[in-house]
């Protein structure tokens, strides 16, 4: 069966290899220049390739206004329906997540032995770390469920999570407790996303780079094409028998053109990147707050060693709180009294993103109302964590195959 996905980010990219290693003939469209640019690091600056346009007239104002009623009528209608159904993400979504995560472990993996892809270095992992002694109970509480989920989680003492991150001994007696996980080569993405591609290229894979969609045309209740430009703005025109959608959130306006509800929030991420003043006293490791929910991480730069914290929150819920300067202030003090001395907070620099998320964090695989069209997208996530095993299912998806991962797939 012919087969495109639209989207080489390192969803289409899976999702076409698998789908190739199920007798597919595969075609994956992308704008950049080069599939799964971003995860690569080649992505071009988004000003220096601006998604393309087609040129057309202007619907009547009458008519666009009702083009958005009838939208926010279908988003209601489906989300009755999907609590009328009883969707299995709206109950725990946590628990999908780390489904997801333990099988896309397992299919990299054995992805990576089949096909010989070379191991790369492991990062030294990720520490979370829990001060408030409530938390880390529920946490330890709930470690025997996770652990039946796939999680490989360790728990750990205080004394242990200072024994695999000695810059935490200055919060000893703060600490409650840890999890600690070693990080499978994957969450570094670089190195196995050009392996992945290179993999795609030899099974016969054909990728269409600097080609912007810019339509899904719906015939007789199926998609029956997709219409593009060109690097030259030239219009092109793709057919095939099934299409998967892996656009990011750049999936959405398409999905919803064709009536299918993709519903989205807005994030707000808050970045504080300070020069590292005390190196030998500074983390090793990625850490991640659960109580004040920081991710902090120290990475080498031209002006020398920093460290990176980040905080996201629901953009609705900040506009309601403190002003930004008063939230990277206090993400300048927590950082402070984890890891005092550590950073030089009067040189921080502050950022803020803004990024679109599903409402419940999980990625949207599966079916949609057309029989032919199918989505594989997760905007604004670390798509690289779950990228095998979301690209596995899909390909068993649109292959007519039951997925071998219990999971919330989206249902017509």
């Amino acid at each position: 069966m012919r087969v495109v996905v639209l989207g080489a980010g390192l969803l289409g990219v899976t999702s076409a290899y698998y789908l190739q290693q199920l007798g597919h003939e595969v075609t994956v469209v992308d704008r950049h220049a080069t599939p799964a640019a971003k995860a690569r690091g080649l992505a071009a600056p988004a000003d220096a390739n601006p998604p393309a346009t087609r040129p057309g007239p202007a619907a009547p104002r009458g008519a666009q206004r009702w083009a958005r009623m009838c939208k926010g009528m279908r988003r209601r209608l489906t989300r009755l329906l999907d609590e009328a159904m009883g969707t299995p993400s709206k109950r725990d979504p946590l628990d999908h997540l780390v489904r997801l995560a333990a099988y896309s472990r397992k299919s990299a993996r054995a992805l990576r032995d089949e096909a010989g892809m070379p191991q790369g270095p492991r990062t030294a992992g990720l520490l979370n770390l829990f001060t408030d002694p409530a938390a880390f109970h529920v946490r330890t509480a709930s470690a025997a469920h996770w652990s039946r989920l796939g999680c490989e989680e360790r728990l750990l003492s205080a004394d242990e999570a200072i024994g695999i991150e000695p810059a935490l001994q200055a919060i000893r007696g703060k600490l409650a407790g840890a999890t600690y996980a070693l990080e499978d080569p994957v969450r570094d993405p670089t190195q196995f996303a050009a392996s992945l591609v290179f993999l795609c290229r030899a099974a016969g894979v054909r990728f269409m780079t600097r080609h912007t969609v810019v339509s899904l045309e719906e015939r007789d209740g199926r998609v029956d094409h997709v219409e593009l430009l060109d690097a030259a703005g030239q219009p092109a025109t793709l057919r095939a028998q099934a299409y998967v959608l892996a656009l990011g959130a750049s999936s959405v306006p398409h999905a919803e053109d064709l009536g299918i509800d993709m519903p989205l929030r807005f994030v707000r991420e808050y970045i504080v990147t300070m020069p590292i003043l005390q190196p030998a006293k500074a983390p090793r490791i990625a850490l991640r707050d659960r109580q004040g929910k920081l991710r902090i991480t120290r990475i080498e730069t031209a002006a020398g060693e920093q460290l990176r914290v980040q905080a996201v929150v629901r953009a609705g819920l900040d506009e309601e709180a403190e002003p930004d300067s008063d939230r990277f202030q206090a993400i300048v003090r927590r950082t402070e009294m984890l890891l005092p001395g550590v950073a030089d907070a009067a040189q921080a620099r502050f950022e803020t993103a803004m990024h679109a998320v599903s409402p419940n964090r999980l990625p949207m695989i599966g079916k949609t109302r057309l029989p032919n069209l199918f989505l594989n997208t997760a905007p604004g996530t670390r798509t690289w964590i779950h990228a095998c095993g979301a690209g596995k299912s899909i390909a068993r998806i649109v292959s007519g195959l039951r997925p071998e991962l219990d999971f919330a797939f989206r249902r017509p």
